[in-house]
Order: structure tokens, then C-alpha cells, then sequence
């Protein structure tokens, strides 16, 4: 039998973890709040801690690439240590019944596990050739998508049952991640090194050395806030009976899991194909006016039919917004250079993943939810604008057709 290529090797056990990464993504991205909101009745700034526990962990990823490579480790070793511990994380979580102990352990498995994105870059460039990378993206995160439609229905039954089932929720979650652990440490891959990786504050020097990557991760920030100010107000939208739709938690699951996840499904691979052929600023600019429509559609009504055509089209933009946020780097960045190129990009992601929620908050606790929305769509509206600014520059000439 034939020995199999690093690239088949990678895309084999890609496709493994992928639907217990759609677990996780469900639970995380919804479920961990719900709880929050109807079991514990957090606060707003627990809340948006909650919310922006994933970009909380991208902050620190510079420094964890630099640990990595200070060990000389391989980055798929790497990655699966994190979900490992996030295991961990998680099964405290679905044992406790304080909101503090919850908060840490969720915040905390959350940080842990975005550790391993700017290491599967590096995976990604190396295993796969740049014309495949879109492609063999794709069939991984339908898989992610699918498996988060199945775990979100059957937590939103499970909540809706009892609210106090929620441990069930957090410890199949802790199950899901020593699955995505196991499969990560049998990806192939080589040990990192600081000559490739170089020091945190050499990473980001690269923010005013190479103008060109400053200023489109300067349009991405307006991007990224304008779009994150948003997405814990959705679940306060429906959840809060003071705006009138007080939901149930299966609706709540299906509206802000399912149907964008089904759209995601059947947009992905049209995505991953635009992503390898197509200009760069084009596709982005595409999503760009999905999300500013997903937004308007969501806010300005409270009929659920709507919401949900609403979410049908964020989901649409996830699509192909996963696999451009996840690539994009490997663009515009020397080959060898990509997981340096990729840390900067995620620290910035976590900075405004981390204030955003924040300040949607804010902005909720003196207005109202579509308030929140007309701020996040002018700010998506800008930074469109900004990224057609740079279309013809040198660096994108050869990008697509």
C-alpha cells in the first residue's frame, strides 16, 4: 500500500476532528452565553467576557507561536496539547455550579484552544500548495458546519428540558475536544523555529514595517468591530424578554446555529473556489455586503422568519469568510513567514474581539439594538470603501482574475 502524501495525510485527519470542532463551535458560540444569561444570570461584563473569551486568547498567540518555537516543537503537536487541556477546562465546567468557577473554566478552554489557529497556518502553507488550499478547507469546515446544526438542535432540546442539564452540554463538549487533540498530534508536521518564527515584538513590528500588511489589517479592524459589536447582542436580542421575542432556547439554536450553518454548508465550497481564482478585495467586498445585510435584516424587525432569512445570509458570508480570514495571509506573506504573518493578524482579532463585546454592550445599555447595528454597519460600509482603495496595488497585481 502506498505511503500517503503529508498534503492527504493532513486533509485525512482534518476531515476527522472537523465535526467535533463543529461541537465545540456550537457550544461556545452560543450555548456557553444562554447558560450565562438563564441558569446563572450574569451580569453584562461577565457576559461580554464570555463572549469575547476566543479573542481574548488571540492576543496571547504571538507569544504562544514564540513558546512553541522556543521548543522546538512541531506545530501540530502543539495544537492538540491545546485541546487537550481545553478538555480539561471544559470537564470543570460542566461539574461546577458557581457563575465565577463556570466563567473562568469557559473563558479559559476558549483561550486555550485559539492557540492552535496561526499553527495549522503554518500546517496549511506547508503541507497543501497554494492553489489547493481553499479547496481542501472546504470540505473540512461543512463538516464543522454540519455537526455544529446537530449539537445545537439537540442542546437546544436538552436546555429547553431543564436549563440544569447544562453540564451534559460542557461535558460532551470535553469529549469533543480530546477527539480534535488525538487527531491533531497525527497530522504531519515539522518543529517550529525561531529563525521562521521570530520573537513577538519582531511580529509585530511587522504591523509598521510592511505597510501594505498594516494597512489591511487596519481596514480588517474597522471590519472585524463593525461585525462583532453585534453578534452577543443577537442572543441578548432574542433572549431578553424586554425586546420582545423572549425565544426559547431551541429557537435560539436554531435561528443563531442552524440555519446560518446550513447556508455555510452550501456556500463553502462556491467560497474556497472564489478564494484560489478570484482577486482578493472582490471576495472580500462580496462578504462584506452579506454581513452589512445580515445585520440590517436582524435588528430592524421581530419577526422570527425574517431573523432567520437574516442569519441565512450571515451564514453565507461565514462561509467564505472562515476561509478568507483563516488564508489570507498566505497572500500577501513570504511563504516561511506565514505563521508570523498569521499571530499579528489573530493578536489584532483579539483585540477587537475583546473590546467589541464590550462595546456593544455599551452602546446597548444607552440605546437600543438597532442602534448597535447602524454603528456596525457604517464601520462595514468604511471598510469596504478602504479595501477597493488598494485593489490595483503591486503586491495584489497576479491575485486572482
Amino acid at each position: 500500500m502506498p505511503q500517503l502524501s503529508n498534503a492527504e495525510r493532513t486533509y485525512r485527519n482534518d476531515r476527522f476532528r472537523s465535526p467535533f470542532l463543529g461541537i465545540l463551535e456550537a457550544g461556545w458560540s452560543t450555548f456557553a452565553l444562554v447558560v450565562a444569561i438563564r441558569y446563572f444570570e450574569a451580569p453584562e461584563n461577565i457576559k461580554a467576557f464570555i463572549v469575547g473569551a476566543g479573542p481574548i486568547g488571540f492576543l496571547i498567540t504571538p507569544i504562544t507561536l514564540y513558546a512553541v518555537a522556543k521548543f522546538g516543537a512541531r506545530s501540530s503537536l502543539a495544537c492538540g496539547l491545546a485541546f487537550a487541556l481545553a478538555a480539561l477546562l471544559l470537564l470543570g465546567a460542566s461539574w461546577v455550579d458557581s457563575l465565577l468557577a463556570f466563567s473562568i473554566l469557559i473563558i479559559a478552554s476558549q483561550v486555550a484552544t485559539v492557540q492552535h489557529t496561526p499553527l495549522m497556518l503554518q500546517v496549511y502553507s506547508d503541507n497543501y500548495t497554494a492553489g489547493e488550499r481553499g479547496s481542501r478547507m472546504s470540505t473540512p469546515f461543512i463538516l464543522t458546519a454540519i455537526s455544529s446544526i446537530a449539537f445545537s438542535l439537540i442542546g437546544g432540546k436538552v436546555l429547553d428540558a431543564s436549563i440544569q442539564y447544562y453540564p451534559w452540554i460542557f461535558g460532551s463538549m470535553a469529549i469533543g475536544a480530546m477527539a480534535v487533540a488525538y487527531a491533531s498530534t497525527r497530522i504531519p508536521s515539522s518543529q517550529l523555529t525561531t529563525e521562521h518564527v521570530g520573537n513577538p515584538w519582531q511580529n509585530f513590528s511587522l504591523i509598521w514595517k510592511d505597510k501594505f500588511f498594516g494597512y489591511l489589517l487596519g481596514v480588517w479592524m474597522l471590519l472585524g468591530i463593525g461585525n462583532l459589536i453585534t453578534l452577543p447582542v443577537r442572543v441578548e436580542y432574542l433572549a431578553d424578554p424586554k425586546y420582545g421575542i423572549n425565544a426559547d432556547n431551541t429557537t435560539i439554536a436554531f435561528v443563531m446555529l442552524v440555519t446560518p450553518a446550513i447556508t455555510r454548508i452550501l456556500s463553502t465550497r462556491i467560497w474556497s473556489h472564489l478564494f484560489d481564482k478570484m482577486h482578493l478585495i472582490t471576495t472580500r467586498n462580496v462578504l462584506n455586503i452579506f454581513f452589512f445585510f445580515a445585520i440590517g435584516g436582524f435588528f430592524f424587525t421581530q419577526n422570527i422568519i425574517i431573523i432567520g432569512i437574516s442569519m441565512g445570509f450571515f451564514g453565507v458570508a461565514l462561509g467564505g469568510g472562515k476561509i478568507i480570514w483563516g488564508l489570507w495571509v498566505t497572500k500577501i506573506a513570504p511563504p516561511e513567514k506565514s505563521a508570523s504573518y498569521m499571530s499579528v493578524h489573530m493578536a489584532l482579532t483579539g483585540l477587537r474581539g475583546t473590546l467589541a463585546p464590550f462595546l456593544g454592550y455599551w452602546v446597548l445599555s444607552y440605546s437600543t439594538p438597532s442602534a448597535v447595528a447602524i454603528l456596525g454597519m457604517m464601520l462595514i460600509a468604511i471598510a469596504c470603501i478602504l479595501f477597493e482603495c488598494i485593489r490595483g496595488h503591486k503586491r495584489m497585481i497576479g491575485d486572482g482574475v
